[in-house]
């Protein structure tokens, strides 16, 4: 059997893991940690194919104008951006460029919701292993006393 001041010591570790969950929220924070790592690089994929889309719409539009302008030259400028417009919708790969450019905008904004989240936990984790580490400290002084 062990001494006094060993089973103290074993009883207060004891009931900071099982009573208090030190080790529970220090895990649960490295887990929050490893998913925003892992988010934060979905993230950019995201918003790096994005730009890459929004390269590309642009590149067409100014296709698709420029073609426009080329059969119409006469047309006044203002119906002729009218026409373009039509001619914007009319066209699949700019549609397609768009209803892409919109599902990785939600997609986008998804993941910021979800980054929250996982940043939320974290700080609520950390505010906790603060609290117990300013416990742990009330009870070493307390120790130290006596």
């Amino acid at each position: 059997m062990t001494d006094s001041t060993e089973s103290a010591g074993l009883k207060a570790l004891r009931y900071a893991e099982d009573q208090l969950g030190v080790n529970t929220v220090f895990e649960e924070t490295v887990q929050a940690r490893e998913g925003l790592d892992k988010l934060l690089s979905e993230l950019s994929e995201l918003r790096d194919k994005k730009r890459d889309l929004q390269a590309r719409l642009a590149d067409k539009e100014m296709e698709v104008a420029a073609d426009e302008w080329g059969k119409h030259p006469d047309m006044a400028v203002s119906r002729m951006e009218k026409h373009v417009k039509v001619a914007f919708s009319n066209d699949g790969e700019i549609r397609g460029y768009r209803e892409e450019l919109m599902k990785v905008s939600n997609d986008i904004e998804g993941l910021e919701f979800d980054k929250e989240i996982f940043e939320t936990d974290i700080k609520i984790g950390i505010a906790r292993m603060t609290e117990l580490g300013g416990y742990f400290d009330y009870l070493a002084a307390i120790k130290n006393r006596m």
